[in-house]
């Protein structure tokens, strides 16, 4: 497989990664209106003016009574940001909206509420300790943003997470290193183990339509 090959195949990644958050913002926005009043824009805006550093996308006391992550997801797996700031949170609510590719449209059709306490917090990070994924993601920040870089630590990278993660935790590591200049650590979970968990939740079944097409590349 050829450098220019690989070059290619994580433009395409990026670009999907781009409209996935595109279509994201947009139930986002919708969210964020339904549940204040104000837009995604006009609320951004007010948190700035306020002061606000939280990295939920509506903040406890700003027009809101709880911290709340607003996710989408055409699957099972919730993509949930920036790991340390996310095992800093211990009362939150995670909103995720999971929709289906419809021609071209993007249908959200289920919304999942998890209602996330301080009691949760072993049953999504398990025996995970902060300091040591603060370690992993210093060490992660530290890479050369080079190809030779990303691929001289790929060993380091995978048996530092394993040594740190917990299999038992509903939170798994992802660690977002490419050829350029991605140095980062986030994390996931799955809906179904969140679920099974015990985590408190509710569902409902919605239909927002958004109009997103899939994208096509040219080889």
């Amino acid at each position: 497989m050829t450098l220019g090959f690989l070059d290619y195949i994580m433009s395409i990644l990026n670009e999907l990664l781009m409209e996935v958050q595109s279509h994201g913002n947009d139930y986002e926005d919708l969210v964020i209106k339904r549940l204040t009043g104000l837009s995604k824009k006009e609320y951004d805006a007010l948190k700035g003016k306020g002061g606000y550093t939280s990295s939920m996308d509506i903040v406890k006391g700003l027009l809101s009574d709880r911290d709340r992550s607003v996710k989408t997801t055409k699957g099972n797996k919730v993509d949930c940001g920036d790991i340390l700031r996310r095992m800093n949170e211990k009362e939150y609510e995670i909103i995720v909206g999971q929709y289906r590719q419809d021609g071209g449209n993007k249908v959200i059709h289920t919304e999942y509420v998890f209602n996330i306490k301080p009691e949760d917090y072993n049953k999504l990070w398990g025996t995970m300790k902060y300091e040591l994924v603060e370690e992993y993601d210093r060490f992660i920040k530290s890479i050369p943003k080079t190809r030779e870089g990303q691929q001289a630590t790929k060993e380091e990278r995978t048996r530092i997470k394993n040594n740190i993660a917990c299999k038992d935790a509903l939170m798994v590591i992802h660690p977002k290193v490419d050829s350029k200049s991605q140095r980062r650590v986030q994390c996931s979970f799955k809906i179904d183990q969140m679920i099974e968990s015990g985590i408190e939740y509710t569902k409902k079944d919605i239909n927002i339509v958004i109009k997103s097409s899939v994208r096509k590349f040219n080889k």
